[in-house]
């Protein structure tokens, strides 16, 4: 009877056009990992370094050597909890489970298998980091406490909002010093021990930024004194010439500047928080500021940014109650207001 059972499942699979080859999913999870990883052709070098590192160091150990079709969704969650467990950052566990899923997702796709076993499993919630902010006062005390060679990026950082890979990938062309403004068009990104250059991080961070005309002064003043005379040359190169490397960098410029301006703590990262601080001080909209820091929408630029904004609520409140005065006939001095 069981028998019969299992064949009539089985020819109702294969007329639904839903049935499975089960030798399709006896394959090793290490085996698929190395059949899958090469196809996704969609990520730029450094995520694709980045996911397989992700999947080397956490997901081979834990599943390389079990079949795909013999991997639980409660083994898992017992994986997420161990490595909740062992002190690993909530970031870290979330990539290692959204490595796992993508794979199983792709072997569902290849009906290797019927349903995939990382989904629903719930994940640790990754703790807000809180924004660091330069006032411009801060920015130029840094700039000045960065070799020469080097000042120009700070300010490009604090007043353009340049990411570290734009800075870094920055040529002489994209420099207009004329109608003071910088065209982000490439980006370096450090890949298996060398700076490749390619196209920025999305289609809008690809951009044209104003810039104000007293730091573009700093930047001719950078181009003529630092920077070779081709229109590709890079503004910012390592002190032995070459792209710049972001360790490096670090170590032998960013941390001893840091100390002499007193601004320890900070990260490269943080003169692009403090570009839209100083933006939104000067004035510009959310959607100004989404598109000169080529913000995925402007959307994400009141999300992260928002709070940066005046708040109007005590404003609208008594709008709100001039309003409601009007419509229950108070005094027409009141309604005008209204």
């Amino acid at each position: 009877m069981d028998a019969d059972r299992w064949l009539n499942g089985q020819e109702r699979a294969l007329a639904e056009g839903t049935w499975l080859d089960p030798s399709r999913s006896a394959i090793l999870l290490a085996d698929w990992a190395e059949t899958w990883l090469p196809t996704r052709s969609d990520l730029r070098p450094t995520s694709r370094a980045r996911l397989e590192s992700v999947v080397r160091l956490h997901v081979v150990p834990a599943f390389g050597d079990r079949r795909l079709a013999s991997i639980g969704n409660a083994e898992v969650r017992a994986w997420v909890g161990r490595m909740v467990d062992s002190g690993m950052s909530a970031a870290s566990v979330r990539k290692a489970v959204f490595a796992l899923r993508g794979m199983l997702d792709a072997a569902v796709a290849d009906r290797r298998l019927s349903v995939n076993p990382a989904t629903s499993v719930p994940l640790p919630t990754e703790k807000a980091t809180e924004q660091r902010f330069l006032s411009s006062e801060e920015a130029f005390t840094l700039a000045e406490a960065v070799p020469t060679e080097y000042r120009a990026l700070v300010l490009l950082g604090a007043f353009a909002g340049l990411r570290w890979g734009e800075l870094a990938g920055l040529r002489r062309s994209r420099v207009d010093v004329l109608r003071s403004r910088v065209t982000v068009a490439e980006t370096a990104t450090q890949v298996s021990g060398k700076v490749a250059f390619g196209e920025p991080k999305t289609a809008r961070s690809r951009r044209v930024v104003p810039v104000a005309r007293s730091v573009m002064r700093e930047v001719e003043a950078h181009l003529a004194e630092h920077v070779d005379p081709g229109p590709d040359a890079l503004l910012f190169t390592a002190a032995q010439g070459g792209p710049l490397w972001r360790m490096t960098f670090w170590r032998q410029v960013w941390e001893p500047a840091l100390r002499r301006a007193g601004l320890e703590g900070l990260r490269v990262h943080d003169l692009r928080h403090s570009f839209v601080s100083i933006m939104v001080a000067a004035g510009a909209n959310p959607k100004e500021v989404s598109t000169w820091a080529g913000h995925s929408s402007v959307a994400f630029t009141l999300d992260r940014y928002g709070h940066l904004y005046d708040d109007h609520s005590d404003d609208v409140a008594d709008r709100l109650d001039l309003l409601l005065s009007a419509r229950r006939g108070a005094p027409a001095e009141v309604r005008s207001l209204g």
